[in-house]
């Protein structure tokens, strides 16, 4: 998991930590947005932070 986590973090438990924060963000962000009571760039922005943190290595091998 170390060599997949992005180059910004030191340690795995700072990044786990972060991923888990953002997830739980999006996740409510989504429960909102479906109550209209958040908008579809607000849940936009949660969902790009949360991306931010995740390694993206297996987006390539979809794409192929």
């Amino acid at each position: 998991m170390g060599d997949k986590m992005p180059k910004t973090y030191k340690d795995n438990q700072s990044w786990v930590n972060d991923l888990v924060d953002a997830a739980e963000s999006v996740v409510v962000g989504y429960e909102k947005y479906l109550l209209d009571e958040l908008s579809y760039k607000q849940l936009a922005k949660l969902m790009m932070q949360l991306r931010s943190l995740l390694p993206m290595e297996l987006e390539k091998k979809i794409d192929r």
